[in-house]
């Protein structure tokens, strides 16, 4: 996800109809540009060379998501159109897609979904298999003390600086899903807002990190020294 503001212009994006390493190209209207979804960076145009701001953003159930937000707008949607997926076929094939791989990378499945992380210069992909199994993950990319959460059942998942304050902490898992304990005070931390709900750490917060959701295939194509976790 990404601000659509660049040079003090809000631009207005659409889908080009092309693909850069079988990822999508996008194209704001104000000025043709052409953008790559997965890096936000302008490939070709007036704008070629800039990059679009990354926001925060998280990948959750409608469930969890409304319970912590009731007044969400939701775009409106006709459940005809998404009673079936049409890329359901390609999801299950271990093709990467219609113009190949760049990079025949084989640390991860092709079709392995990933969440990725840009820190410090650093690249890092944590592997949503690793992370359903293991939950919490503390980590270090870029210089950056960072804690993975994440949920397999509903592949529900953030990333966070796991120093409020400067003060470093070490995370394991809660006693429920997308929750967790820090080893120093044994507080209780909520891993879709990064709020510390008891404890005596009670009221703080950690600094979310933008992160991408990807297909192996893409990441590596993009950040082909990336880092591994899984």
């Amino acid at each position: 996800m990404y601000a659509r503001d660049v040079n003090g212009k809000t631009l207005t994006f659409g889908v080009s109809g092309k693909l850069i390493r079988n990822s999508l190209v996008m194209f704001d209207r104000e000025t043709g540009t052409l953008w790559s979804h997965l890096t936000g960076e302008a490939l070709t145009g007036s704008l070629i060379g800039q990059h679009l701001q990354q926001v925060l953003s998280e990948q959750t159930t409608w469930g969890r998501w409304r319970a912590e937000h009731p007044k969400t707008l939701l775009l409106d949607v006709d459940p005809i159109e998404v009673w079936w997926d049409p890329y359901d076929l390609y999801y299950d094939s271990s093709n990467a897609g219609v113009v190949g791989r760049k990079r025949n990378d084989n640390r991860l499945p092709v079709k392995e979904k990933v969440i990725g992380v840009r820190l410090g210069g650093e690249a890092k992909a944590y592997s949503f298999k690793a992370l359903a199994r293991d939950g919490v993950v503390n980590d270090t990319v870029g210089g950056a003390p960072l804690v993975v959460i994440f949920d397999g059942q509903s592949q529900s998942g953030a990333v966070y600086r796991r120093d409020p304050g400067g003060k470093p902490l070490t995370f394991v898992a809660g006693a429920s899903a997308l929750t967790m304990l820090d080893e120093e005070s044994g507080s209780t931390w909520d891993g879709l807002s990064g709020k510390a709900m008891a404890g005596a750490d009670a009221g703080m917060e950690l600094e979310q990190v933008p992160i991408t959701y990807s297909f192996w295939f893409g990441w590596v194509d993009f950040y082909p020294s990336t880092q591994v976790y899984g």
